[in-house]
C-alpha cells in the first residue's frame, strides 16, 4: 500500500496551491450534496427496499432510528472498508439503477462508493461534506441489450430510455446487494446509510412518430438540455462566446516551449523526453530538461462516424459518410475546416491546460510541433493464443521502420504505446516473450523514445489476480513506463508490486452522464455535468499525488456518436460534443488542475519521504 505519510485528498475539490499536501478543510468544498440536474432524470423513485440487513467488513455498523436506516463507521487505514446491505432480489429491469442516502455523520468530509450485486462496473459515488445528506446513484448495466429493444436500436450501446449495456449482467437485470465502502480514509469516518430503493425509468419511449430520432447535427432529436444546438447559426454565436473565454484563459504560465515546469529544478537535457525519479516521485524530463507530468487527452481527431447503412430511419439528415462531426466541423469553420481545426485545437488544449496529445491522435496534429504527443503502434498479436515472436517481431519492425525518421528524432514525441488491452493471453510467461521482443525492437529503432507499455486494462488494480500482478512485473522489467488504462474513480491506491520500483502512465480513463442526450456514461458513469467534473477534478488529483504516476491521459476529445460508433459504443466521454461545443463544468476543472499542475505534483507528500517538499 503507498506509504501512510501520503497527504490525503479529498472527493469534492481541487486542493489549494499545495495539492494533496493540505487537509480537507483547507478545500474549497462544492458541487457536493447538490440535487442532479435537471437535464437527468431520476424519477420516479422508489419504493423503498424492506428488510435490508447490513454487515461489516473492516466497519462498524448498527441501527439507526429511522427504518431500514443503519450507522456505519469506517476506521482510518490504508484499507477498503465496507458495510454489505442485503435485501430481496428486486427487479430494476425497467430502472435506472439503485439510489440510497448517505448522511455524513462526522466532522470532516467523506466520499463514499457504492457497488450494485458486487459488480464494481455498476458503481457510484457520493462526495458529502460535514452534517449534510446527498444521494448516491448507482447506474444498472447489462451484458446486452434485450432483444426485442436492440432490434429496434441496433448497435447502441445505450438506448433511448435509459438502458446500458456493458459491464452488467443479462436480462433481466436484477438487485440484491449494494457494498457500500471507502478507499484509504485518512480519518474516522462516520455516516448513516438508508432509504435504498430504485431510481428513474429504463423503458424505450414510445415509438409513435419517434423516427428519425437524430438531428441534422446527430443529436437527439427529442430531448433538450443546455447547450443543445437549434440551427447553424448557434455554431458562429458559440465561435463568439468561446474566442471570449479563450482570450481570457491563455493558458498555464511558467512553462518552457514543451509544458515543463520552468520555475521547476534544471535538470539534464538531451534533446528528447525521459524519465527521472526526483525526490521520491517519478517524473518525466522533457527535451529541455524540465521536470514534466503528461496531462493530455486521447483521440486529438475531426472524425467520428456512425453506421447509416440499414439504420437510415435513425437520421434526419444523415451526412453521405456517417461523419456528422466532420460535417459540423465544415458548417462551423468553413471551406478550410480542417486547418481551422487543428489551429483552433491546439488553442483550445493549452487553455484547457492540458500538454499532450495521447493515442491515436491525427498527425496533422502532433506534427504541428506545438505540443508533446504520444504514439501507437498495433503489432497484430491480438488472438494468437500462442504467442509467435517471429512474426510479432517482422511485423513491429516493418511498423516501426516506416516512422523511424518521424518520431526517433522528434523531440516533442515523449514515445509510444505498443498495443491496447491485449486479451491474447493471460499467461505471464506469453507476456515475457511478447514485451522481451518489443522492449528489443523498441532500443534498435527507436533508441531516442521511450517505450509505453501495452496499457493493460487492469481496473481493479490492485485487487488483481497474481497472474496479473506478474505481467506488470514483467512489463515493470522491459518497459521504460508501465502503460494502464484505468476506468476507476480514483487511483490513491495504486501501487505497484513489491520490489518494482517503475514510472507509470495511465493511457486512458472517462467518466459520463446522460444529462446531455446521450444514451451512455460510458465505463465509469455519475449523475450529471457537476459531477463529472468533481470526478475529474479527483482523479487527476489522486494521480498528481501518487510518486508512480507521471501522467494520465483522458479518453477522448469528443463524444461518441449518438448511435454508436463501429462497435456500438456512444457515451458522453468528451471533452466537447458532437457540435464541437465545450462542456463548461468539464472544462473549468480540467483548468484548476492544469494551471495548478506542477504545484499540485511538487507539494504533494512523497512516498516514504515524510511529506517532504520539491524546491528548485
Amino acid at each position: 500500500m503507498l506509504s501512510k505519510n501520503l497527504p490525503p485528498v479529498f472527493a469534492f475539490s481541487i486542493l489549494l496551491l499545495a495539492g494533496c499536501a493540505g487537509t480537507e478543510n483547507e478545500a474549497r468544498i462544492r458541487g457536493v450534496n447538490a440535487s442532479p440536474s435537471p437535464d437527468m432524470e431520476t424519477g420516479p423513485e422508489g419504493p423503498a427496499l424492506e428488510g435490508v440487513l447490513v454487515s461489516g467488513q473492516d466497519a462498524t455498523v448498527m441501527p439507526a432510528r429511522a427504518k431500514n436506516s443503519f450507522l456505519v463507521t469506517f476506521p482510518a487505514g490504508n484499507g477498503k472498508p465496507a458495510a454489505v446491505f442485503s435485501f430481496q432480489e428486486t427487479d430494476i429491469n425497467d430502472r435506472r439503477g439503485l439510489a440510497l442516502d448517505i448522511r455524513n455523520a462526522g466532522s470532516q468530509p467523506v466520499r463514499v462508493y457504492a457497488d450494485l450485486n458486487g459488480n464494481p462496473w455498476e458503481r457510484g459515488y457520493l462526495a458529502v461534506s460535514p452534517g449534510k445528506t446527498g444521494t448516491l446513484y448507482i447506474f444498472a448495466r447489462r451484458s446486452k441489450i434485450a432483444a426485442s429493444d436492440a432490434e429496434k436500436f441496433s448497435n447502441m450501446r445505450g438506448i433511448p430510455g435509459g438502458k446500458m449495456s456493458a459491464g452488467g449482467r443479462a436480462e433481466p437485470v436484477v438487485a440484491k446487494q449494494v457494498k457500500v465502502f471507502m478507499v484509504m480514509p485518512r480519518q474516522d469516518a462516520h455516516i448513516q446509510v438508508g432509504r435504498l430503493r430504485p431510481f428513474g425509468s429504463s423503458l424505450i419511449p414510445n415509438l409513435a412518430g419517434f423516427y428519425p430520432f437524430i438531428d441534422r447535427y446527430g443529436q437527439y432529436k427529442h430531448k433538450e438540455w443546455a447547450g443543445k444546438l437549434h440551427g447553424d447559426a448557434d455554431f458562429k454565436a458559440n465561435l463568439v462566446k468561446e474566442e471570449t473565454d479563450l482570450a481570457q484563459h491563455p493558458g498555464p504560465q511558467h512553462l518552457d516551449q514543451y509544458g515543463g515546469w520552468a520555475a521547476g529544478p534544471q535538470l539534464k537535457a538531451t534533446g528528447h523526453f525521459r524519465t527521472e525519479k526526483c525526490q521520491g516521485k517519478w517524473w518525466l524530463i522533457d527535451p529541455q530538461g524540465r521536470l514534466f507530468w503528461s496531462d493530455g487527452i486521447d483521440s486529438v481527431r475531426s472524425s467520428q462516424t456512425t453506421r447509416v447503412r440499414g439504420r437510415e430511419k435513425y437520421f434526419k439528415e444523415p451526412p453521405p459518410d456517417g461523419d456528422h462531426l466532420a460535417r459540423n466541423l465544415q458548417t462551423k469553420y468553413g471551406d478550410h475546416w480542417q486547418t481551422a481545426f487543428t489551429a483552433q485545437t491546439l488553442r483550445r488544449l493549452r487553455s484547457w491546460g492540458l500538454n499532450t496529445l495521447g493515442a491515436w491522435s491525427d498527425e496533422r496534429v502532433t506534427r504541428q510541433q506545438k505540443m508533446p504527443y504520444t504514439f501507437f503502434f498495433k503489432s497484430g498479436v491480438a488472438g494468437q493464443t500462442n504467442l509467435q515472436t517471429n512474426m510479432l517481431g517482422q511485423n513491429l519492425r516493418a511498423a516501426m521502420t516506416q516512422v523511424r525518421e518521424t518520431l526517433n528524432n522528434d523531440p516533442w514525441c515523449i514515445g509510444f504505446f505498443v498495443d491496447n488491452e491485449i486479451h491474447a493471453s493471460t499467461d505471464p510467461a506469453w507476456f515475457e516473450a511478447y514485451y522481451r521482443t518489443v522492449a528489443a525492437l523498441a532500443k534498435e529503432i527507436l533508441p531516442n523514445k521511450l517505450y509505453l507499455g501495452s496499457r493493460l486494462d487492469y481496473h481493479n488494480w490492485p485487487e488483481e489476480s497474481e497472474a496479473h500482478r506478474e505481467i506488470v512485473r514483467q512489463a515493470a522489467k522491459y518497459c521504460d513506463i508501465v502503460g494502464f488504462n484505468f476506468y476507476k474513480f480514483t487511483v490513491e491506491d495504486m501501487v505497484l508490486p513489491a520490489g518494482i520500483d517503475k514510472p507509470v502512465i495511465i493511457g486512458e480513463f472517462h467518466m459520463g452522464a446522460l444529462d446531455r442526450g446521450l444514451f451512455h456514461t460510458g465505463l465509469r458513469g455519475v449523475v450529471d455535468q457537476t459531477q463529472r467534473a468533481e470526478a475529474y477534478r479527483y482523479f487527476m488529483t489522486t494521480a498528481l499525488c501518487n510518486p508512480a504516476i507521471v501522467g494520465a491521459h483522458w479518453f477522448e476529445l469528443y463524444d461518441n456518436p449518438t448511435a454508436g460508433r463501429f462497435d456500438g459504443e456512444n457515451f458522453q466521454i468528451g471533452f466537447l460534443d458532437v457540435c464541437d461545443t465545450p462542456y463548461g463544468e468539464t472544462i473549468a476543472a480540467a483548468r484548476e488542475i492544469g494551471y495548478r499542475l506542477y504545484s499540485i505534483r511538487a507539494l504533494s507528500g512523497n512516498s516514504g519521504s515524510g511529506g517532504s517538499k520539491l524546491v528548485p
